[in-house]
């Protein structure tokens, strides 16, 4: 109830089961959905369902687990007018798609992936991996990227891409109110194919607080716009940053080998983890490797005093970024061939969620999801 999906909902929870359920709700008028678990089967489960269904009123769904794994049971269920049923054993991000599959409007755009760019502390070269990476997964999957610079100030992904706007990130957040599809699509440019850019104006002059609503908003519209969002985090720890950190699907955490560096994404990483436990993990990821040999940490410990291994490890080589940085280029554009490119497109694999398994709180446990139904069902009387 406390994960970052049922945030915006009204969630709340009682023991007892079905029978509880029934002499509850006998008094009380029904949610929007009811989720019940129970370790009842065949005429005992569906009788004690028949009674629920008397008391809910018109317009509840209802989304059923249990252990009864048969078709029989999930057909009579249906049939009772059951939005779903799902078998043990299940982890939280199962059971919060299903919630999904029920609640959700089934002719709605589907909602893009957001993933979030952020240095353990400045100068880590955060920005350049997020604009590569979403190149990248432009470049993978053919389709659209968008990618917001949300370092107000100084921002670069501009510069990353040799394009300039008069308009931008900075207008989108300064008028949710106002701010439609239209609007959003005339505050983007689209520097190269399926790239499309919501610049930082990187201006002294101009307001660079974010709040966290009109940050949200514009999350919630660039989610029905695209497959992929990738978010530019400045080295900053607003309410609205957190807000963002919070809000992803996956965060690339970049550092670098020094005290400092270990220090902060140690901090980060026992803070952000404990409440995503249902989602990703943070992705790791070691720059400039190199840039100080005679001073750095070794990468072995680096990754021992953090207990965590890192996604990618990135050499120093400033000949290669400065010429892409200079040229307005990504490494993918100038050198495609280079090594690191490819490394780019295996992390751009890890974080689209198309390439790998989801995470699961079951251990080694075989995951069996119910199958989704959007019947509907019956109402009170």
């Amino acid at each position: 109830m406390g994960d970052r999906r049922l945030e915006k909902s009204n969630t709340d929870c009682r023991l007892g089961g079905l029978a509880a359920a029934v002499e509850y709700y006998s008094e009380n008028t029904t949610p929007n959905l009811i989720v019940f678990e129970t370790d009842l089967s065949g005429a005992v489960l569906l009788e004690q369902v028949g009674q629920l269904a008397e008391v809910c009123d018109e317009g509840t769904d209802v989304l059923a687990m249990g252990s009864a794994n048969d078709v029989h049971t999930y057909r009579s269920l249906i049939t009772e007018g059951i939005s779903d049923y799902l078998v043990a054993p299940f982890n939280a991000v199962q059971v919060f798609e299903a919630i999904e599959a029920v609640v959700i409007d089934p002719d709605a755009p589907p909602r893009g992936r957001i993933i979030a760019f952020v240095g353990s502390k400045g100068g880590t070269g955060s920005s350049t991996l997020a604009h590569n990476v979403a190149w990248s997964l432009a470049q993978l999957y053919e389709d659209d990227v968008i990618i917001l610079d949300l370092d107000i100030a100084f921002g670069t992904a501009s510069m990353t891409f040799n394009t300039e706007t008069q308009q931008g990130i900075h207008d989108a957040l300064e008028q949710p109110d106002r701010l439609d599809e239209v609007l959003l699509n005339r505050y983007m440019t689209e520097p190269i194919e399926h790239i499309k850019l919501l610049a930082a104006p990187a201006s002294l002059e101009l307001n660079s607080h974010i709040s966290v609503e009109s940050l949200e908003s514009l999350l919630e519209m660039v989610r029905r716009t695209a497959p992929f969002i990738v978010l530019d985090i400045p080295h900053s720890w607003a309410d609205w940053a957190q807000h963002a950190l919070m809000q992803s699907d996956e965060i690339v955490l970049t550092s670098t080998l020094d005290l400092i560096s270990l220090r902060d994404t140690k901090n980060l990483i026992e803070l952000l983890e404990p409440k995503r436990a249902n989602d990703a993990p943070l992705r790791l990821v070691i720059n400039h490797r190199g840039a100080y040999p005679k001073t750095e940490l070794s990468d072995k410990d680096f990754e021992s005093a953090l207990g965590a291994s890192a996604s990618l490890i990135i050499a120093h080589d400033p000949t290669l970024f400065g010429e892409a940085a200079n040229n307005g280029q990504v490494i993918g554009a100038m050198k495609p061939k280079d090594k690191v490119v490819a490394s780019f497109h295996e992390l751009a694999k890890l974080v689209s969620g198309m390439d790998q398994s989801r995470p699961t709180n079951q251990g080694d446990a075989e995951a069996k999801p119910g199958l989704l139904s959007f019947l509907k069902r019956k109402g009170k009387g």
